[in-house]
């Protein structure tokens, strides 16, 4: 059984978890997505590059889904755009919280964010946010990625100074954005799957800094991911 399907947008962002994986299969083309099946860290997983965007990502996640017949984790890799005031480029950013920018149904009595008759946000369980706190203390794959848990917001745009500046002003918590996590996230909340976002800081909302660090970034949400999964994977079938 697949044990989990890792998501990421661009081959740039899915080729740290090809070399670091072993058995990988042929890709299989799905709509706009590519599929592998590989083995990481002991565990067979599907590795996903999906295009950009909120569309792209969550067809290659039902995709996904649909070929495996379902996994106990989705996970949304790569990197993203940094908001807080305290992240800073090569930091790691994991959602509790992820919310959609572009979803304005207020007139209807929905908040900003919340897409017509779905949840407000999504979140991962209390237990899987455990497990990342304890691998980052004890993990060495975690050596030198700085932590950040908290709202991460997904749109349809890349975010610029401007965007950012707007983006905090309506959700002043959020501390990264990206284009798929909560498209990924809604998709695994309508299939009843756990999900979680695990994010390298590539720039502060600025395209020449995303040019320079996206390979690196890469590499830090990689390890990471690596460093979780089999915990993860063992609290959800225990």
């Amino acid at each position: 059984m697949t044990s989990a399907i890792i998501i990421a947008a661009m081959d740039d962002e899915l080729a740290p978890f090809l070399t670091r994986a072993t058995g990988i299969g042929e890709p299989v083309t799905m709509g706009n997505s590519v599929h592998r099946t590989a083995t990481l860290n002991g565990l067979e997983v599907r590795l996903v590059t999906s295009g950009i965007g909120l569309v792209n990502a969550s067809s290659a996640a039902v995709a996904a889904i649909l070929s495996t017949g379902g996994t106990p984790m989705m996970i949304s890799a790569g990197s993203a755009g940094g908001l807080g005031s305290d992240v800073r480029v090569g930091d790691v950013v994991v959602g509790s919280e992820y919310v959609n920018v572009d979803a304005d149904a207020r007139a209807f009595g929905y908040v900003l964010g919340q897409v017509p008759r779905m949840p407000a946000s999504y979140s991962p369980r209390e237990a899987e946010l455990e497990i990342l706190e304890q691998t980052h203390a004890t993990d060495a794959l975690f050596a030198g990625s700085q932590l950040h848990v908290g709202l991460v917001v997904s749109g349809y745009s890349f975010v610029t100074t401007e965007k950012a500046d707007r983006i905090l002003a309506a959700f002043p918590a959020s501390l990264a954005t990206d284009m798929e996590s909560v498209a990924i996230a809604q998709v695994s909340y309508s299939h009843g799957l756990p999900f979680m976002s695990v994010r390298a800081i590539s720039d502060l909302c600025g395209p020449e800094e995303f040019v320079t660090h996206i390979d690196d970034a890469a590499e830090r949400s990689a390890a990471v991911v690596e460093a979780i999964l089999p915990a993860l994977v063992a609290s959800l079938e225990s």
